[in-house]
Parts: C-alpha cells; sequence; structure tokens
C-alpha cells in the first residue's frame, strides 16, 4: 500500500465518476484505484458525497484558474476588448472541460441544484473580474452580474447541451453586439 496526495485522489476519483457515474460510485472503488484501503481513504474525506464534491470543486478551479490570473483592469480603450475576451475564455474553457467530462458535469448541475453556495461565491468571484477589468465599482457588482447573466448560457452547465451548436460563437458575439450599447454607456457614466 501507498501513500497518496490529495491530486492523485481526485484524480482517481474522476476516473470511477467517469466509469460508474456518481450513483455507482463508491469510495472502496476509489481506494481500490489507488491500491489504498478503504480506511485509508476514509482519513482524507468523511464520506462520498465529501470526497466528489471536493474532487468537482478541484476540478472547477483548476478549469476557472486561468480566468482568475486574468483578472486585470484594462485600460480604458481596451476595456472593452479585453471583456470580450475574457468572456470568451470563460466560455471556452467550460464548454471544452464539461462536454470532455460528462459525469462531473451531471455532479456538477446535481450540486447545484442541491446547494446553490457553490454556485454564488464563483459567480460573484467572476461578476468581480468583470468589474476590474472594466474599471467599474458597482453596489454588490451589479454590472458585473449582469454581465454573468447576460452569458450564463455560454459557460452555465445547464446549458450542455446547447453548446455542442455550429453556431455557438455566432451566438455569442451575437449577443456582445447586443450589450455593446450598455457598455458603452457604462464607459461614459464611469
Amino acid at each position: 500500500m501507498s501513500k497518496v496526495n490529495q491530486a492523485q485522489i481526485f484524480q482517481a476519483a474522476r476516473e470511477v465518476l467517469d466509469e460508474k457515474g456518481y450513483e455507482k460510485a463508491r469510495l472502496a472503488d476509489v481506494a481500490r484505484k489507488l491500491d489504498i484501503s478503504s480506511a485509508a481513504l476514509y482519513k482524507h474525506f468523511k464520506n462520498k458525497e465529501d470526497l466528489f464534491e471536493g474532487t468537482l470543486v478541484d476540478w472547477l478551479n483548476m478549469i476557472d484558474e486561468p480566468l482568475f490570473a486574468a483578472n486585470e483592469r484594462a485600460k480604458p480603450a481596451d476595456r472593452d476588448r479585453a471583456l470580450h475576451d475574457w468572456m470568451w475564455l470563460l466560455s471556452s474553457r467550460r464548454q471544452e472541460f464539461f462536454l470532455e467530462e460528462p459525469e462531473l458535469t451531471k455532479l456538477y448541475k446535481e450540486v447545484l441544484e442541491r446547494n446553490h453556495e457553490l454556485l454564488n461565491p464563483r459567480l460573484v468571484a467572476f461578476s468581480e473580474v468583470v468589474e476590474n477589468i472594466m474599471a467599474w465599482d458597482t453596489f454588490r457588482h451589479q454590472r458585473g452580474a449582469t454581465i454573468m447573466q447576460t452569458f450564463a448560457m455560454f459557460y452555465h452547465p445547464y446549458f450542455v447541451n446547447m453548446w455542442k451548436d455550429p453556431l455557438l460563437k455566432t451566438l455569442f458575439e451575437s449577443t456582445w453586439l447586443e450589450i455593446n450599447p450598455i457598455l458603452a454607456d457604462a464607459q461614459t457614466e464611469g
């Protein structure tokens, strides 16, 4: 039996989830994949839900890390393009990874339905990035939240079935054109 770290556990959990789905996956399956006892795995996680929610958060953090790394206030002349590019980075990363790992995506949707706390802090964090890029400082990040809500169909797992549409990028650009006047007004106000 070998020692394992959290990254190895999460990777094994992702593999088990992919092979069996959440309903049939067990901690014993993950332990077997790691060549450790179930008891050893219980030292890291109290139960199946704890393990797979930890795996889910780790996966989301990996997907979203470049988005938070790109959190830079843009120069006034570059703000629209910077926000556009950031929103497309969010959309394309989510689409790529969520489509590649349907079982984790399904689990994410189920967790969101059960527990909105997983969604709310992430949405607030994304809204803060939008506000920073655009040099806005609205109450409770209202403008940023409005942008995030407008583009929800391009990054939120509820819309994953729409992401195979060959016109998705065109729809994104059309949505961008629709909000552009609002962004321009907000720039002149701010």
